[in-house]
């Protein structure tokens, strides 16, 4: 059977006499239609029955309305977006690819396969009809049509950025101020503690130190005499005398009222004379 004859049989199977009829005015005029009709002959079957002319003709018509996507491409047709299969089955599909003979064939079967053009088996096709399909849209035309138009439009590229940041330099002022200078950051001498901790840190490095590995243990023990004459040095700097307390003011004595003179306290001499 070949794909024509499958193709008729499912469009019968899938669309009755009115649906074809339908299909058929559309995408047919009447004398197309009655010009294929006139050219049928039909042979009346076992019972003296023969086929309605018209249907039969509509029928072979709306087969020849329906296509694969690929047959519809051949046409310069594509698919509609969204559009689905009208109808699916399997058709005859033509394989290219030779059988190789084994190696140990003889000269005869290599012969006949090299003269082999493929074979033929069922493959799975959707067919759409002439309603679902539509011209296809021509490719936009490429911007570029060699490789130099490809560099020429490169080089324009760059030419305007060169301007632009030429440009961009000539609208900037000349003179700029100057930025000041950070100011240098002041480090903070170590304290006597941190100094101790270091001496005591390279002591115990310089002890780690395996007696064997001299070179190590002579970096340990100048690293500890370092520190330690680090912390020796801190300890002669005198430390900065506090500020001398402000001299109290002297008091000064109040001159005292001598006491009024009385008999008890009278000198010698006076007991001696009368007016005393």
């Amino acid at each position: 059977m070949t794909n024509e004859r499958i193709i008729f049989n499912e469009v019968c199977t899938h669309y009755d006499a009115l649906q074809r009829h339908d299909l058929v005015s559309r995408f047919y005029t009447a004398e197309q239609v009655e010009r294929y009709t006139a050219g049928l002959k039909f042979e009346p079957d076992g019972n003296g029955n023969t086929p309605d002319p018209v249907e039969a003709a509509e029928a072979f018509l709306c087969s020849k309305l329906f296509h694969t996507w690929a047959e519809w491409h051949k046409e310069g047709l594509t698919v509609k977006k969204g559009e689905k299969a009208a109808i699916t089955c399997e058709l005859w599909k033509l394989s290219d690819k030779k059988k190789q003979p084994k190696p140990d064939a003889d000269e005869l079967t290599k012969a006949a396969a090299e003269q082999d053009k493929g074979y033929y088996y069922l493959a799975k096709a959707h067919l759409f009809h002439r309603g679902q399909v539509e011209k296809q849209q021509p490719r936009p035309v490429g911007r570029f049509k060699s490789l130099d138009d490809i560099r020429a439009y490169n080089k324009m590229l760059a030419d305007q950025r060169k301007a632009a940041k030429a440009a961009a330099q000539q609208d900037k002022p000349q003179t700029e101020k100057a930025k000041p200078a950070p100011a240098p950051k002041q480090e903070t001498a170590p304290s006597a503690a941190d100094l101790k901790k270091a001496e005591c840190k390279a002591m115990h490095e310089f002890m780690a130190v395996s007696a064997e590995d001299r070179p190590a243990q002579a970096k340990a023990l100048a690293k500890w005499r370092e520190a330690r004459q680090a912390v020796a040095d801190v300890e002669k700097t005198p430390k900065s005398a506090a500020p001398a307390p402000a001299p109290k003011p002297e008091a000064k004595p109040q001159p005292q009222a001598a006491p009024a003179p009385s008999a008890d306290n009278a000198p010698a001499y006076c007991e001696q004379t009368s007016f005393c």
